[in-house]
């Protein structure tokens, strides 16, 4: 593998497009002083990833390109590229290719591109890809000629940097200074773990004994819970029983309650039936009885008229037997005569009947009288009995209502019983309390009178001082223990910081003479050391300067001292830079249009279109320690501080728990003697005075709420007892009217009927009289009722003589001729026909008389019965509603009975929801409220627990078993990265051991060709200080003796140098080398000898020299001439030299 071409476009005087093509073997870049050859070299450096503007000949980073000249514009870009011949696999399987090409461009005020075959590449991946084929960031395959003296001037150490470079120990070196950081933060991560758990490991001791304390205080309250729910479920159980009795006498009370106001209701309404039937039957009698008597009125004319027709039949008969018989025997005188005494005995009959008529008309308006007052007694009676019967309804509902009142009275009357019933036995319970108290507190002031202090007080005062000498020791030794663990956390933290490692050579060996790194001028807060890094880069690991002469006074010094590259930082500070970077979450870093970072370390600068990642870089890590260091500064001198309260604070614990044991030891005997606070007794009591004053102002307003219960309560009994009472006395009324109301129905249908037969009719006119009025009436009708029947007998008397007289007229006059028997003859027929309608009439009304006389008799008869029947139904009355009454009473009994079963069942339930368990077994009350005081009392003595500890303790053993894990996690990391770190140590030995073999022996051949007759070697020798072993350089020129480096002339330290680095080349062969002006130090024979050098080993190694030396031109195998023109633009020529050609230019 060699590189096969170089190609540059814009690189500093190479504007156009030049491609240099380059073979195995010798190339030599010739020209003068300023032509640009050398621009060649660092071309080549800058493609290899070079960030250093000092290695390239330039103040930053832009000079690389082409800055113009007459005529020419500046390059806004510039491109190198160099191609690799890769046949022989050089670069690797992942790049299997026949040439590999590497470039790397640059746009003027932009971000630089690597690119490999082409494609873009981290500059990581480019630096990382090149060192795997010996180009290394270090580039020891180029050679300048400060590097030879830098070799000259270099210590033994340094030079063992070359070797190990040149072995490829640098990533080893950097991957075991990474594990060791690594293994440094580990470290004190397993410290802190290994502290976190023995702090929690304290923790846990007593947080068991909480935990065992909560959980038997647990068992206790559980096994209390079943007790008490079993003790509420027998309680509920036999409420409920109670409640069952309860509700079966409610219920029987209810059924007889109601039987009882069906039996009233059933009562009321057979007796309102009654009532009914009672009126429409004397509504019924009343009319039978005016029609009997109005048909009895008309038989008894009917009689009449029958009596007057049979008598006129007979003398008619007679009459015509008579005008038969005698013809003239009667003269007219005896006629008139017989005439004139018959129409005197007419004109008295008619007297008699008028007398009779007046007597009749003045009796029946008498009895007329009669009836209206009758009739209206009978409506005063029913009106009467409406009213009645309208108070009685009102005085039922009055007593319904008085009944309901009375209820709800003694319900809250019993409420408030139980409830005063309660607060007795609080106040009683209260007063027992005040008593105790009372007692207790006179022997408190008893006690508190005395001086010293009780032997409960000492004996506490020393189990405190105990405990707390305990505590204060124990802190003082965990405090001592964490501070000496701080401080050796510290000194292994300050060492790895003093070693700087991951930090260029130049800036650490700079920053030991005093220097600021910039690093250390930073103060980072905590979590931020990725985005300082990030926002600083390459910065981080600077020097920091007061001006551009003392940064450019260091440059200078590192260049001498062969320290490789090196940045300073000049008038500025590194927080400033930190300061102009915003810290933005990641999810808004690529909208920000200003540059900024994250914590995470990535970077983002919009205008310059760079977006990086910090990662895990030697300076963050720097950063991350420092910060940690600073933290465990301020701990270590906390805990010093505490160490040393703890200390002082524990020594007086000790002495004070030592004053306290001595003094309770002496009244140890005296300790069963009880003590307590007075002031807090007083307070207890204070409290009991103030319950026991509630309690009796409870007992006041139940007292007070009480009286007008009880006063409505005694209200409603008399009420409903007058009320029964009235409703008695209404019921007699009642039934008094009632009768009176029938018995004047009774009299006025008589006064009708005897109004009747005396010939009245019509509608009777109601009157309104008094009583004694009515009983003059009542007199003065039957008295012209007798008068009326004596003139009816005399007009009767006087119509009979009248009809005598009559009759012996009409008889004389019959017997006389003038009578026509003829004309008696038809007369007689038509009295016979009259007798026989009146006798069918007669008939008529007696065969309707019977049946109304039965209709008036059963009236009469269904009245009576009907009005006994009420009186019955009325004394049944009064027992039923005594009887609704009294089961009214037994229900609100029952329900106050209930209530309070409801209350006990209640507080049953309340006790079983608050125990929250399941019930324990057993029937015995009085046993298990025995239980539950004697686990109370076990529970007292177990004082306060903590009912979180078991929590606790668990959380505890959680975190504990995770602080494990991560202990034993981090312990496995620890040992890993230890076998790592020991693994990268032998592989850096091992290896470094194979490559120094490698370069003494080539350092010995090329000795012996740069020293014809002499010879040259390397030797490990020890470091100085402490440290790695160096390698020491020395010669023997012939003819001299062996000799050190720095002890010989000035040409052979020159070639002792080019022999040292051309046994590196030669240990460890890179692509190509070039040499830049090299021999500049060497004679012409020194020259001689080094074309020969170069010419011996060029069939092994493909070199490209750099040189103003015409001898140093025989080695050349193509010759390249550079020069440049007024423009400032290098051109370049080449030329294939054969050997002949070279050895006549040498000539």
């Amino acid at each position: 593998m060699h590189l096969r071409s170089l190609r540059l476009r814009g690189f500093k005087s190479f504007p156009d497009t030049l491609e240099l093509k380059l073979e195995p073997g010798v190339s030599v870049v010739v020209g003068p002083n300023g032509s640009g050859k050398s621009n060649v070299a660092d071309a080549i450096v800058w493609a290899a990833g070079s960030l250093t503007p000092s290695e390239l000949r330039a103040d930053k980073p832009d000079d690389v390109l082409f800055n113009g000249a007459e005529g020419r514009k500046p390059a806004e870009s510039c491109e190198v590229e160099l191609v690799f011949d890769n046949e022989d696999g050089g670069f690797g399987p992942e790049l299997a290719f026949s040439e590999v090409s590497i470039a790397r461009r640059l746009h003027r005020g932009g971000e630089g591109q690597y690119l490999v075959n082409r494609a873009h590449v981290r500059r990581t991946d480019l630096v990382e890809l090149l060192a795997d084929v010996g180009l290394s960031g270090t580039m020891h395959s180029i050679v300048s000629q400060g590097k030879v003296e830098a070799v000259l001037a270099s210590k033994p150490e340094e030079r063992r940097e070359l070797v190990e470079e040149a072995a490829g120990l640098g990533k080893f070196k950097r991957r075991k200074h990474r594990a060791e950081l690594k293994l440094n933060r580990v470290g004190i991560q397993v410290e802190r773990a290994r502290d976190v758990e023995a702090e929690v490991r304290k923790r846990l001791r007593p947080l068991a004994l909480q935990a065992s304390a909560a959980e038997r205080a647990e068992r206790l309250l559980a096994e209390i819970g079943g007790l008490r729910a079993r003790v509420a479920d027998l309680d509920l159980a036999a409420a409920e029983a109670r409640r069952a009795e309860a509700e079966e006498r409610k219920t029987a009370s209810g059924i007889a309650r109601r039987r009882a106001q069906t039996r009233l209701h059933t009562l009321l309404a057979e007796r309102q039936e009654a009532e009914d039937e009672l009126a429409d039957a004397a509504g019924r009698r009343e009319a039978a009885l005016k029609a009997m008597y109005r048909l009895q009125s008309a038989t008894e004319r009917l009689t009449l008229r029958r009596e007057g027709a049979t008598s006129l039949l007979e003398r008619l008969r007679a009459d015509v037997a008579d005008a038969e018989a005698v013809a003239t025997e009667l003269t007219d005188e005896t006629l008139r005569a017989l005439e004139l005494a018959a129409a005197e005995a007419t004109a008295r009959a008619r007297a008699a009947a008028a007398a009779s008529g007046a007597g009749a008309e003045r009796a029946r308006a008498a009895q007329e009288r009669l009836a209206a007052l009758e009739r209206a007694a009978a409506g005063r009676a029913e009106e009467r009995l409406s009213s009645l019967s309208t108070e009685r309804r009102e005085l039922e509902q009055a007593l319904a209502e008085v009944a309901g009142g009375r209820e709800g009275a003694g319900a809250a009357l019993y409420a408030l019983g139980s409830a005063r019933e309660r607060i007795a036995l609080r106040r009683e319970s209260s007063a027992t309390l005040r008593e105790r108290l009372r007692i207790e507190l006179a022997e408190a002031e008893a006690l508190a009178r005395r001086t010293d202090l009780t032997p409960q007080e000492l004996e506490l005062a020393a189990n405190e001082a105990t405990a707390a000498a305990r505590s204060a020791a124990h802190a003082r030794d965990d405090l001592a223990a964490r501070a000496a663990i701080s401080t050796e956390r510290l000194a292994a933290l300050e060492r790895s910081l003093a070693e700087r490692e991951g930090i260029p050579p130049a800036a650490r060996k700079l920053a030991a003479t005093g220097t600021p790194l910039a690093l250390s001028l930073l103060d980072v807060v905590a979590g931020t050391e990725r985005a300082v890094a990030a926002a600083l880069g390459w910065r981080a690991s600077a020097l920091v300067a007061d001006d551009a002469v003392a940064g450019l006074d260091l440059l200078r010094r590192a260049r001498e001292a062969g320290l490789g590259s090196l940045a300073v930082l000049v008038g500025r500070s590194p927080s400033e830079r930190v300061a102009e970077l915003a810290v933005v979450p990641l999810e808004e870093l690529l909208a920000s249009r200003v540059p900024a970072v994250t914590a995470e370390g990535f970077g983002y600068d919009p205008g310059r279109g760079e977006l990086w990642f910090a990662g895990e870089t030697a300076e963050a890590v720097l950063l991350e320690l420092e910060a940690r260091r600073r933290e465990l500064q301020s701990e270590v001198a906390e805990l010093a501080r505490a160490a040393a309260e703890a200390g002082s604070a524990a020594e007086m614990a000790e002495r004070q728990a030592e004053e306290t044991e001595a003094a309770y030891a002496k009244v140890a005997h005296l300790r069963s003697v009880r003590n307590v606070d007075p002031i807090l007794l007083r307070r207890f009591g204070a409290c009991a005075d103030r319950l026991d004053d509630a309690l009796l102002g409870a007992v006041a307003i139940a007292v007070r709420l009480e009286e007008p219960l009880r006063a409505r309560t005694h209200t409603a009994a008399e009420r409903a007892g007058t009320l029964g009472a009235e409703l008695a006395r209404v019921g007699a009324l009642e039934h008094e009217a009632r009768r009176e109301a029938t018995q004047a129905n009774e009299r006025g249908a008589a006064a009708e009927l005897v109004r009747a037969q005396l010939g009245g009719s019509g509608q009777i006119r109601l009157l309104e009289v008094s009583e004694r009025d009515r009983a003059e009436v009542e007199r003065e009708a039957q008295a012209l009722t007798e008068e009326a029947e004596r003139l009816a007998r005399e007009a009767a008397a006087a119509s009979e003589s009248a009809r005598s007289a009559g009759g012996t007229a009409a008889e004389t006059a019959r017997r006389t001729p003038r009578l026509d028997p003829d004309l008696l003859r038809r007369v007689l027929g038509g009295a016979e026909r009259l007798d026989e309608t009146l006798a069918i009439a007669a008939t008529t009304a007696s065969r309707f008389e019977a049946p109304l006389r039965a209709r008036v008799d059963a009236g009469a008869t269904r009245a009576g019965d009907l009005g006994g029947r009420l009186r019955e139904l009325g004394a049944a009355e009064v027992e039923l509603r005594q009887a609704v009454e009294d089961a009214a009473q037994r229900a609100t009994e029952i329900e106050i009975e209930l209530t309070r079963i409801e209350a006990d069942a209640v507080d049953a339930r309340r006790r079983r929801d608050e125990s929250d368990a399941d019930p324990a077994e057993g029937e015995d009350r009085a046993e298990l409220v025995a239980r539950v005081e004697r686990l109370e009392a076990r529970r007292i003595q177990l004082g306060q627990v903590n009912p979180l500890a078991k929590e606790e303790y668990a959380l505890e053993q959680e975190r504990l078993a995770e602080l494990e894990a991560q202990r034993t996690d981090l312990e496995a990391s620890l040992k890993e990265l230890e076998e790592l770190r020991a693994d990268l140590a032998a592989t850096v030995e091992r290896r470094f051991t194979e490559t120094f073999a490698a370069v003494a022996a080539h350092f010995e051949e090329v000795s012996e060709t740069l020293f014809p007759g002499g010879e040259g070697r390397l030797r490990i020798v020890e470091p100085e200080d402490e440290g790695e072993l160096g390698i020491e350089v020395e010669l023997r020129p012939a003819g001299k003796r062996i000799t050190r480096l720095g002890m010989l002339s000035g040409g052979e330290k020159a070639l002792g140098a080019i022999s040292f680095l051309f046994a590196l080349f030669l240990a460890k062969p890179c692509p190509f080398y070039l040499l830049d002006e090299v021999e500049a130090a060497l004679d012409d024979a020194n020259i001689g000898r080094f074309v020969e050098l170069l010419r011996r080993y060029a069939d092994r190694a493909q070199f490209v020299v750099i040189t103003h030396q015409k001898r140093t031109m025989e080695a050349a195998d193509v010759l390249y001439g550079v020069t440049m023109g007024g423009d400032g633009v290098s051109q370049v020529v080449s030329r294939r030299l054969p050997r002949e050609d070279a050895a006549a230019m040498s000539a």
